[in-house]
């Protein structure tokens, strides 16, 4: 059977814890420990700005950046906890979703997915850092 796109989102979605916004914000604000990664190209996070307190891990690199069986510099010593809880975001959350998958299949524990992306989290009137 072919994969799609938008059948990998969809499978990947299905695995996944989903939030809102609004529930993101009150997590901020109540500075839950969490790592907030976008996962989109740098390009794209650096025009457009991030939630506040997120970092950028491009999806493509993403797959070697969370293991924790490649050499050191490899890794992203920010995203190596399996226990830490990690919401995941992009522009529109689709490619989130696959990011969240990857991390669930790695071990991460508790991945969440910020529905809507960054765009829904500008729509709800929440502001992004440059």
């Amino acid at each position: 059977m072919k994969t799609t796109f938008n059948k990998l989102v969809g499978e990947s979605r299905e695995s996944l814890e989903i939030i809102d916004s609004h529930t993101l914000k009150t997590m901020i604000e109540n500075k839950e420990d969490m790592a907030i990664i976008d996962v989109n190209d740098k390009e794209e996070t650096d025009k457009r700005g991030m939630i506040q307190g997120a970092f950028n891990v491009s999806l493509g690199t993403l797959y070697y950046k969370a293991d924790q069986e490649v050499p050191e510099n490899f890794k992203d010593n920010r995203i190596q906890d399996r226990d830490k809880k990690v919401v995941v975001t992009c522009g529109l959350g689709l490619c989130a979703a696959i990011g969240g998958k990857l991390l669930k299949d790695m071990g991460f524990k508790d991945v969440v997915l910020l529905e809507g992306g960054v765009e829904k989290w500008r729509e709800d009137g929440y502001e992004l850092e440059k």
